[in-house]
């Protein structure tokens, strides 16, 4: 399976009477798209907000971050089974708009995983904007309104719809120009894969993409549209992930579907492939709610690495905090019972952010971890001249825009799950 991004380069993001690129700007017809998002009637109204690098500005109520694409000469199959009827996705060619983000806020944050009304959070300077991927893109911010009597799940699953539409509707501007640059990312079938490379190690990739700890979003759009409440490991292919098969659940942490679509664990063992290792592919698992199917999620995965894809070693990321963590370490577990080198790659949950940090497990196999740092370390964040979102009180009534000190855990994208992180835990 072989994909190629096309990739746009955006140095500034303008709104304009036509939706079009010219030169490296994107142009936005910013009537036209509150449009197309209004059309869904869950929604009363949907506004749109620009926010740039090194502006004084700071956006309230991440939900999530999404990159623009959309695919090129296949109408209709963006995000299929979310917006479009369910194909493979991982093949041909696809128009990324690099350097500008879809932000999508969330007027009910104090529902979300911070349980705060200010929800996460995106500084575009400062000491925030030095930790967060997202300060560095121009970010159309899309600040959707529920429609009366819409129920806060139904919300949730429009505000994602939202972003998505958001997302396809930017890159269209694209499709037909020439691009900056084209990524290509080329795995064959199995049985072709390993062709002379017998001599190097066959590396898998285990990802936890779901924890089912949380409430169920009926509706919730994640792998193919699926909500993933019941999957078992699942082979896909790699290509599939940084295509638009697979988005961010609501109660996602640390992996953004920005992140998921260049995701770079997936892209560093692409690198690596034919020279230091065999990439041979992906299981994608959730963690689940009980001991029993933790076990069942875990030895099915460990026996999808070793019998189905043959790998000598397995990378393994998480999803959220707590459970998951016991989930990834069990899998992690059973692989090396299996004879498959098994590394995990998670942050540590220290309340003081120091070298101390901690983790839910002990399994004595399971003695090869990186870490993205911790989570729960604060940062002093300076106020700000401009808000994006609704607008929120902190504890001492001052407004969101001042001073106040934060966890990284709730800046959007300071701390990756999924190998983007620019912290580690260091111990001396």
């Amino acid at each position: 399976m072989k994909l190629e991004l096309n990739v746009l380069n955006i140095k500034d993001v303008q709104f304009s009477e036509k939706t079009d690129i010219i030169n490296g700007v994107l142009y936005i017809n910013r009537r036209e798209i509150q449009e197309l998002l209004q059309q869904d009637k869950r929604l009363s109204k949907v506004e749109i907000e620009l926010a740039h690098p090194g502006e004084s500005c700071r956006i309230l109520q991440v939900s999530d971050v999404i990159e623009p694409r959309a695919r090129i000469g296949a109408n209709d199959t963006d995000f299929p089974g979310v917006l479009s009827k369910h194909i493979t996705v991982g093949a041909g060619n696809t128009c990324a708009l690099r350097g500008v983000a879809i932000v999508i806020n969330d007027q009910n944050a104090v529902s979300g995983p911070s349980h705060d009304p200010k929800g996460n959070i995106i500084d575009m300077s400062g000491p925030g904007a030095e930790l967060s991927p997202y300060a560095k893109t121009h970010n159309v911010v899309v600040l959707p309104y529920a429609a009366d009597g819409v129920s806060p799940n139904d919300y949730k699953v429009a505000i994602k719809l939202a972003g998505l539409k958001a997302a396809v509707y930017l890159a269209k501007a694209g499709k037909d120009l020439k691009p900056d640059e084209v990524e290509v990312y080329d795995l064959p079938s199995l049985p072709k894969v390993s062709n002379s490379m017998e001599h190097l190690p066959k590396v898998a990739y285990i990802f936890q993409a779901y924890c089912t700890s949380f409430p169920a979003i009926q509706g919730e759009p994640i792998l193919y549209g699926d909500s993933l409440r019941r999957l078992v490991p699942t082979l896909v292919h790699p290509n599939e992930i940084l295509d638009g098969a697979l988005v961010n659940p609501y109660q996602g942490m640390g992996m953004e579907t920005y992140a998921i679509q260049n995701h770079p664990l997936i892209k560093a063992l692409y690198q690596k492939h034919g020279k230091e290792l065999c990439f041979v592919g992906v299981v994608i698992t959730v963690s689940q709610y009980t001991e029993p199917e933790r076990e069942r999620s875990a030895a099915i995965a460990a026996n999808l690495a070793k019998s189905i894809l043959g790998a000598d070693g397995v990378i393994l990321t998480k999803s959220s905090s707590g459970a998951p963590d016991v989930d990834v370490a069990q899998t992690a577990q059973m692989c090396e019972e299996l004879g498959v080198r098994a590394v995990l790659i998670m942050w540590g949950m220290s309340q003081d952010g120091g070298a101390d940090s901690s983790v839910v497990f002990s399994f004595p196999k399971v003695d090869a971890m990186v870490s993205t740092g911790s989570p729960l370390r604060q940062v002093s964040l300076p106020a700000m001249k401009r808000l994006i979102g609704r607008p929120v009180t902190l504890p001492n009534g001052a407004p969101a825009s001042s001073e106040f000190n934060l966890r990284l855990l709730w800046i959007s994208g300071a701390v990756g799950q999924l190998g983007n992180s620019k912290l580690v835990s260091v111990q001396y």
